[in-house]
């Protein structure tokens, strides 16, 4: 037997410590999704606009209209029933979750489904809520060994529990993972004054970003509060992020475009699949994405309106075929990872629909003008006759034929 090199077996053991190896990797990457009400919308918005992730979505918190008896309903139907179910997925997601929603026994399935397969997952808010119903719930469960957040000591520092805030800073060491620092320079000016509740790292935790502060807390490095940080934890990769995603950093594109774009980076990292080399042509994909779901639907809103008016708008939808067939081959060459030529196809489609709503236009102004004509021919008709009809009756007073004067005669008692 030959000898393996040196290196070669250095490269082997590196990447034994590395993601799960992307061979034989689904292209669809199915998520388990689980949080406060008020944040599944954001989820969801997030892993269906994602063409990678298969997501199921479950509200595990109470908020607004939903109650907990929604909660149980909605776990006891979508929460995976056997384990076997569970391990077909390879990403968790917990944003704020309520773990009183959450038996002991399923806790126990998503802890051995992470220490035992090559898997990835992620928790929220450092301890999953300021409030001590939940962050004790949360503490009590399994599940925090998982994580890199040492939640026993951030609840134990009730000084600084609530955190500091100060600049967020994304860390560039060459070392890290591509997950935040692509978007760095477009981040963090934004972001001059944030925070969060505490976090306090696990040892062999690894930081991708952090806010600083002038009164030393934080940990590992005082001053340095960690934002987004991971570990590997039994064969899987997991995260903490020190705030929820309907903060800033996660829910306004007006300061965080890029949202998507680093929680896809973390599902991809994570679960072994490679990064894009160039994450900001991918951004501008995944923004044209969005961009044409939004002008199709105003595009099928124009022709409804011009079909109410008469007009033929069977050519249109015919022609736009071909633009949804731009998109969906946009879509599988995404999903092949071959981005240049995803973001050259949507670009086409792209083009092909802008064409389509200038024909929409011009078919809705078509129409329009013989609505128009009609109604400023009605309206003039109606204007002429009534002319006419002044013009006899108070005018020329045509219809008026003369009659004897009348007197008022007493009468004789």
């Amino acid at each position: 037997m030959r000898p393996v090199p040196a290196l070669v077996l250095g490269l082997m053991l590196a990447a034994s410590f590395g993601p799960a190896a992307a061979q034989n990797q689904s292209r669809i990457i199915k998520t388990l999704a689980m949080g406060k009400a008020s944040s599944t919308p954001i989820l969801t918005a997030w892993l269906t606009a994602e063409p990678s992730t298969d997501p199921t979505i479950i509200p595990t918190r109470e908020w607004g209209t939903v109650s907990g008896g929604d909660i149980m309903r909605y776990m006891r139907i979508y929460f995976p029933r056997a384990y076997s179910e569970l391990l077909k997925y390879e990403f968790i997601f917990l944003e704020q979750v309520d773990m009183s929603f959450i038996t002991a026994e399923q806790a126990k399935w998503m802890y051995d489904a992470l220490r035992d397969h090559p898997k990835a997952a992620v928790n929220t808010r450092s301890v999953m809520s300021g409030v001590s119903t939940y962050y004790e719930a949360w503490r009590r469960s399994i599940l925090p060994e998982v994580f890199p957040n040492d939640v026993e000591a951030v609840i134990a520092d009730d000084r600084n529990f609530q955190g500091k805030n100060g600049p967020l800073v994304i860390k560039d060491d060459p070392s890290l993972p591509n997950i935040m620092k692509p978007y760095k320079s477009m981040i963090e000016p934004v972001y001059a004054l944030y925070g969060g509740l505490n976090t306090i790292p696990k040892p062999g935790s690894v930081i991708l970003s952090y806010t600083k502060n002038s009164v030393g807390v934080g940990s590992p490095v005082p001053g340095q509060i960690a934002h987004v940080f991971y570990w590997k934890w039994g064969q899987s990769i997991t995260f903490t992020f020190r705030d929820m995603v309907t903060d800033s950093f996660w829910s306004s594109p007006a300061g965080n475009p890029f949202a998507l774009d680093i929680v896809t980076n973390v599902i991809w990292w994570s679960t072994g699949r490679d990064l894009p080399q160039d994450p900001l042509m991918v951004h501008d994909y995944r923004s044209l994405v969005f961009t044409y779901a939004i002008q199709r639907s105003l595009l099928t809103s124009l022709l409804d309106f011009a079909e109410i008016f008469g007009a033929d708008s069977s050519g249109i939808y015919a022609k736009s075929k071909q633009t949804e067939q731009y998109r969906s081959r946009a879509a599988r060459e995404y999903l092949d990872r071959d981005f240049v030529a995803a973001h050259d196809t949507m670009k086409t489609a792209m083009a092909g629909l802008e064409n389509l709503e200038v024909d929409a236009m011009k078919l809705k102004d078509d129409v329009l003008f013989w609505v128009y004509v009609v109604q400023w021919l009605a309206t003039t008709g109606v204007f002429l006759a009534a002319a006419v009809v002044l013009w006899s009756l108070m005018v020329k007073r045509s219809l008026y034929r003369e009659a004897s004067s009348t007197k008022v005669e007493r009468l004789a008692l």
